[in-house]
Protein backbone atom coordinates (compact mmCIF):
# COMPACT_ATOMS: atom_id res chain seq x y z
CA UNK A 1 0.00 0.00 0.00
CA UNK A 2 1.23 3.35 -1.02
CA UNK A 3 0.55 6.73 -0.25
CA UNK A 4 1.22 10.74 -1.59
CA UNK A 5 3.94 12.19 0.99
CA UNK A 6 1.77 14.95 1.76
CA UNK A 7 -1.24 16.86 0.76
CA UNK A 8 0.55 19.81 -0.71
CA UNK A 9 3.62 18.87 -3.43
CA UNK A 10 7.42 20.68 -1.88
CA UNK A 11 8.57 23.46 -3.44
CA UNK A 12 12.36 23.81 -4.51
CA UNK A 13 13.07 26.91 -2.83
CA UNK A 14 16.14 27.82 -1.19
CA UNK A 15 16.04 30.47 1.99
CA UNK A 16 19.08 32.02 3.53
CA UNK A 17 19.48 34.59 6.02
CA UNK A 18 22.43 36.70 5.28
CA UNK A 19 24.87 39.37 7.25
CA UNK A 20 25.03 42.50 5.11
CA UNK A 21 28.75 42.82 4.21
CA UNK A 22 29.70 39.93 5.81
CA UNK A 23 27.76 37.91 3.35
CA UNK A 24 28.28 35.22 6.27
CA UNK A 25 25.43 32.77 6.30
CA UNK A 26 23.49 32.33 9.82
CA UNK A 27 20.46 30.28 8.87
CA UNK A 28 19.23 28.14 6.08
CA UNK A 29 16.04 26.59 5.17
CA UNK A 30 15.77 23.89 2.64
CA UNK A 31 12.17 23.98 1.07
CA UNK A 32 12.77 19.91 0.54
CA UNK A 33 13.73 17.46 2.62
CA UNK A 34 15.52 14.88 0.36
CA UNK A 35 18.28 16.86 1.03
CA UNK A 36 18.91 15.82 4.73
CA UNK A 37 17.68 11.88 3.64
CA UNK A 38 20.10 11.90 1.55
CA UNK A 39 23.02 12.97 3.79
CA UNK A 40 22.14 10.13 6.36
CA UNK A 41 21.95 7.52 3.76
CA UNK A 42 18.48 6.79 3.86
CA UNK A 43 17.57 6.18 -0.17
CA UNK A 44 16.39 3.22 -2.18
CA UNK A 45 17.32 1.63 -5.46
CA UNK A 46 14.48 3.00 -7.71
CA UNK A 47 15.41 0.24 -10.25
CA UNK A 48 16.03 -3.39 -10.38
CA UNK A 49 19.55 -4.57 -9.33
CA UNK A 50 19.62 -5.93 -12.59
CA UNK A 51 19.85 -3.01 -14.15
CA UNK A 52 21.60 0.04 -14.20
CA UNK A 53 20.66 2.82 -11.69
CA UNK A 54 20.43 6.03 -13.62
CA UNK A 55 18.35 8.03 -11.03
CA UNK A 56 19.86 8.26 -7.37
CA UNK A 57 18.85 9.67 -4.15
CA UNK A 58 21.79 8.15 -1.78
CA UNK A 59 24.72 9.65 -0.56
CA UNK A 60 26.93 12.02 -3.15
CA UNK A 61 23.54 13.08 -5.00
CA UNK A 62 25.10 16.24 -6.55
CA UNK A 63 28.38 14.60 -7.97
CA UNK A 64 27.10 11.09 -9.01
CA UNK A 65 23.39 12.13 -9.81
CA UNK A 66 24.67 15.47 -12.55
CA UNK A 67 27.34 12.55 -13.77
CA UNK A 68 24.46 10.34 -14.49
CA UNK A 69 22.08 12.56 -16.19
CA UNK A 70 25.17 13.22 -18.85
CA UNK A 71 25.86 9.66 -19.55
CA UNK A 72 22.20 9.05 -19.82
CA UNK A 73 21.81 11.71 -22.69
CA UNK A 74 25.19 10.81 -24.23
CA UNK A 75 23.30 7.22 -24.81
CA UNK A 76 20.02 7.63 -25.48
CA UNK A 77 19.73 11.35 -26.73
CA UNK A 78 23.17 12.35 -28.04
CA UNK A 79 21.74 14.71 -30.23
CA UNK A 80 20.53 17.06 -27.26
CA UNK A 81 23.94 16.04 -25.35
CA UNK A 82 25.88 17.36 -27.79
CA UNK A 83 23.41 21.13 -27.87
CA UNK A 84 24.30 21.17 -23.76
CA UNK A 85 27.26 23.48 -24.17
CA UNK A 86 25.12 26.12 -26.41
CA UNK A 87 22.14 26.02 -23.73
CA UNK A 88 24.16 26.03 -20.35
CA UNK A 89 24.94 29.89 -20.74
CA UNK A 90 21.03 30.76 -20.43
CA UNK A 91 20.76 29.15 -17.14
CA UNK A 92 21.12 31.50 -14.25
CA UNK A 93 21.53 31.76 -10.57
CA UNK A 94 18.61 33.88 -9.01
CA UNK A 95 19.01 35.29 -4.95
CA UNK A 96 16.31 37.74 -3.69
CA UNK A 97 17.85 39.44 -0.46
CA UNK A 98 14.61 40.20 1.16
CA UNK A 99 13.27 41.45 5.21
CA UNK A 100 16.46 43.37 6.12
CA UNK A 101 16.58 44.68 9.56
CA UNK A 102 19.85 45.45 11.95
CA UNK A 103 22.10 44.65 8.76
CA UNK A 104 21.13 41.67 8.18
CA UNK A 105 18.73 40.62 5.30
CA UNK A 106 17.19 37.03 4.34
CA UNK A 107 18.33 35.49 0.86
CA UNK A 108 16.22 33.19 -1.33
CA UNK A 109 17.69 31.62 -4.13
CA UNK A 110 16.06 29.72 -7.04
CA UNK A 111 17.09 29.28 -10.90
CA UNK A 112 16.01 30.82 -14.08
CA UNK A 113 16.19 31.00 -17.87
CA UNK A 114 17.35 34.49 -20.11
CA UNK A 115 15.16 34.66 -23.05
CA UNK A 116 15.65 37.59 -25.65
CA UNK A 117 15.14 41.08 -24.05
CA UNK A 118 16.67 40.50 -20.75
CA UNK A 119 13.57 38.72 -19.40
CA UNK A 120 14.37 36.02 -17.56
CA UNK A 121 11.68 33.09 -16.76
CA UNK A 122 11.52 31.65 -12.91
CA UNK A 123 8.98 29.73 -10.45
CA UNK A 124 7.14 33.02 -8.25
CA UNK A 125 7.90 31.47 -5.16
CA UNK A 126 11.40 32.21 -5.42
CA UNK A 127 10.57 36.12 -5.51
CA UNK A 128 7.67 35.94 -2.51
CA UNK A 129 7.90 32.90 -0.58
CA UNK A 130 8.81 33.58 3.40
CA UNK A 131 9.13 37.33 2.21
CA UNK A 132 7.78 39.44 5.20
CA UNK A 133 9.59 42.71 4.64
CA UNK A 134 11.07 44.61 1.45
CA UNK A 135 13.23 43.22 -0.94
CA UNK A 136 16.34 44.67 -1.03
CA UNK A 137 17.75 43.74 -4.52
CA UNK A 138 17.53 40.94 -7.14
CA UNK A 139 21.05 39.22 -8.05
CA UNK A 140 21.23 37.16 -11.55
CA UNK A 141 24.09 35.28 -12.14
CA UNK A 142 25.42 33.69 -15.21
CA UNK A 143 27.51 30.55 -15.28
CA UNK A 144 30.44 32.95 -16.36
CA UNK A 145 30.07 34.49 -13.22
CA UNK A 146 28.67 37.80 -14.35
CA UNK A 147 25.99 39.16 -11.96
CA UNK A 148 23.69 41.56 -13.05
CA UNK A 149 20.66 43.46 -11.04
CA UNK A 150 17.26 42.48 -12.23
CA UNK A 151 13.57 43.67 -11.12
CA UNK A 152 10.10 41.86 -10.94
CA UNK A 153 7.85 42.03 -14.47
CA UNK A 154 5.06 40.79 -13.82
CA UNK A 155 3.89 37.30 -12.11
CA UNK A 156 1.15 34.69 -12.52
CA UNK A 157 -1.26 32.82 -10.57
CA UNK A 158 0.17 29.46 -11.98
CA UNK A 159 3.67 30.15 -9.73
CA UNK A 160 5.57 31.37 -12.63
CA UNK A 161 7.31 34.93 -12.79
CA UNK A 162 9.13 37.16 -15.39
CA UNK A 163 12.11 39.16 -14.29
CA UNK A 164 13.25 41.72 -16.54
CA UNK A 165 17.41 43.00 -16.29
CA UNK A 166 18.76 46.30 -15.38
CA UNK A 167 22.12 47.31 -16.91
CA UNK A 168 23.96 49.85 -15.20
CA UNK A 169 24.82 52.60 -17.58
CA UNK A 170 28.44 51.80 -19.56
CA UNK A 171 27.50 48.10 -18.78
CA UNK A 172 28.12 45.91 -21.41
CA UNK A 173 25.01 44.81 -23.38
CA UNK A 174 23.58 41.08 -22.96
CA UNK A 175 24.08 38.73 -26.06
CA UNK A 176 21.10 37.86 -27.81
CA UNK A 177 19.31 35.09 -26.28
CA UNK A 178 18.97 31.84 -29.14
CA UNK A 179 16.17 30.00 -26.17
CA UNK A 180 12.94 29.09 -28.59
CA UNK A 181 9.53 28.30 -26.43
CA UNK A 182 8.15 24.97 -27.17
CA UNK A 183 5.60 22.59 -26.26
CA UNK A 184 5.41 19.09 -24.60
CA UNK A 185 4.69 15.65 -25.61
CA UNK A 186 3.36 12.85 -23.78
CA UNK A 187 6.20 10.19 -22.95
CA UNK A 188 9.27 12.37 -24.68
CA UNK A 189 12.34 13.06 -22.95
CA UNK A 190 12.85 16.57 -20.58
CA UNK A 191 16.01 17.84 -19.18
CA UNK A 192 15.34 19.69 -15.99
CA UNK A 193 18.27 22.43 -15.28
CA UNK A 194 18.64 23.84 -11.96
CA UNK A 195 21.52 25.20 -9.13
CA UNK A 196 21.14 23.06 -6.02
CA UNK A 197 21.87 24.12 -2.54
CA UNK A 198 24.08 26.77 -3.78
CA UNK A 199 26.68 24.74 -5.19
CA UNK A 200 27.18 24.11 -9.70
CA UNK A 201 29.94 22.20 -11.66
CA UNK A 202 33.11 23.96 -12.64
CA UNK A 203 34.72 23.51 -16.26
CA UNK A 204 35.87 20.16 -14.92
CA UNK A 205 32.46 18.60 -14.09
CA UNK A 206 33.73 18.95 -10.41
CA UNK A 207 30.12 19.88 -7.42
CA UNK A 208 32.03 23.71 -6.03
CA UNK A 209 29.73 26.17 -3.23
CA UNK A 210 28.72 29.25 -4.76
CA UNK A 211 31.08 32.37 -3.62
CA UNK A 212 29.65 35.60 -4.52
CA UNK A 213 33.01 37.25 -4.64
CA UNK A 214 34.97 40.38 -3.46
CA UNK A 215 35.85 43.44 -5.30
CA UNK A 216 38.21 44.46 -2.81
CA UNK A 217 39.73 41.22 -2.09
CA UNK A 218 40.29 40.44 -6.21
CA UNK A 219 38.60 37.36 -5.90
CA UNK A 220 36.07 36.84 -8.40
CA UNK A 221 32.64 35.71 -8.42
CA UNK A 222 32.04 31.42 -8.52
CA UNK A 223 31.68 31.08 -12.88
CA UNK A 224 29.77 27.68 -12.19
CA UNK A 225 27.05 26.04 -14.58
CA UNK A 226 23.65 24.34 -13.13
CA UNK A 227 23.03 20.43 -12.97
CA UNK A 228 20.78 18.49 -14.87
CA UNK A 229 17.79 15.80 -14.26
CA UNK A 230 16.64 13.62 -17.05
CA UNK A 231 12.75 13.03 -17.13
CA UNK A 232 9.94 11.88 -18.95
CA UNK A 233 6.90 13.87 -19.64
CA UNK A 234 4.04 11.61 -18.09
CA UNK A 235 1.47 14.34 -18.79
CA UNK A 236 1.80 16.93 -21.13
CA UNK A 237 -1.54 18.59 -19.89
CA UNK A 238 -0.59 19.15 -16.13
CA UNK A 239 2.97 19.01 -16.77
CA UNK A 240 3.97 15.82 -14.62
CA UNK A 241 7.62 14.64 -15.30
CA UNK A 242 8.98 11.26 -14.06
CA UNK A 243 12.91 11.59 -13.29
CA UNK A 244 14.65 8.68 -14.90
CA UNK A 245 18.15 10.01 -14.51
CA UNK A 246 19.99 12.36 -12.26
CA UNK A 247 18.87 13.45 -8.95
CA UNK A 248 15.49 14.48 -6.82
CA UNK A 249 15.50 18.56 -7.40
CA UNK A 250 16.38 20.16 -3.96
CA UNK A 251 16.45 24.00 -2.40
CA UNK A 252 17.55 26.50 -4.93
CA UNK A 253 16.30 24.65 -8.07
CA UNK A 254 13.10 26.19 -8.15
CA UNK A 255 12.10 27.81 -11.68
CA UNK A 256 14.71 26.01 -13.21
CA UNK A 257 13.90 25.81 -16.84
CA UNK A 258 12.47 22.75 -18.45
CA UNK A 259 13.49 22.04 -22.12
CA UNK A 260 12.48 19.48 -24.86
CA UNK A 261 14.21 17.20 -26.93
CA UNK A 262 14.10 19.64 -29.26
CA UNK A 263 15.74 21.93 -26.79
CA UNK A 264 13.15 24.50 -26.35
CA UNK A 265 11.94 25.20 -23.12
CA UNK A 266 8.61 23.89 -22.58
CA UNK A 267 8.17 25.17 -18.71
CA UNK A 268 9.84 25.78 -15.00
CA UNK A 269 9.96 23.13 -12.12
CA UNK A 270 7.70 24.28 -9.53
CA UNK A 271 7.58 21.49 -6.67
CA UNK A 272 8.14 18.00 -6.10
CA UNK A 273 5.67 15.31 -5.13
CA UNK A 274 6.79 11.55 -3.63
CA UNK A 275 4.96 8.34 -3.20
CA UNK A 276 6.25 6.57 0.00
CA UNK A 277 5.96 3.25 1.01
CA UNK A 278 3.56 3.17 4.58
CA UNK A 279 5.10 0.36 5.75
CA UNK A 280 8.94 1.59 5.72
CA UNK A 281 8.46 5.21 4.56
CA UNK A 282 10.94 4.31 2.21
CA UNK A 283 10.49 6.31 -1.10
CA UNK A 284 9.16 4.92 -4.15
CA UNK A 285 8.86 7.55 -6.97
CA UNK A 286 9.17 11.29 -7.40
CA UNK A 287 7.05 13.34 -9.84
CA UNK A 288 8.16 17.24 -10.92
CA UNK A 289 5.51 19.35 -11.49
CA UNK A 290 6.06 22.39 -14.06
CA UNK A 291 4.47 25.36 -15.04
CA UNK A 292 3.69 25.15 -18.51
CA UNK A 293 5.26 28.13 -20.90
CA UNK A 294 1.69 28.06 -22.45
CA UNK A 295 0.94 29.86 -19.36
CA UNK A 296 2.83 32.72 -19.86
CA UNK A 297 4.55 32.62 -23.41
CA UNK A 298 1.59 35.24 -25.05
CA UNK A 299 3.45 38.01 -21.87
CA UNK A 300 6.67 37.29 -23.18
CA UNK A 301 8.16 40.29 -25.65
Amino acid sequence: MVRPAGLEPATCGLEVRCLSGLNKIVFMRFGFSVLALALLGLGISLYPKSEKRWFIDEDYLYEHGSALSAEYLKEHAPEFAQRLEELLPWVVRIEVQHSPADEAYRSNHGTGILLEGGQVLTAGHVLNENVTGDVSQILVTRSDGRVLHAEVDRQGAQDWALLRILLEEGAAALPSSSIELGSATEGETAIFFGYPAMVGLNAEGEVLPFRKGDTQAGSPVSALSPMLIVSSILDAETMTLDPIAGFPPVGGMSGGPVLNSRGQVIGVQVSVSKTTDNATGRTLYYRLNVVPVSAVELLIQ
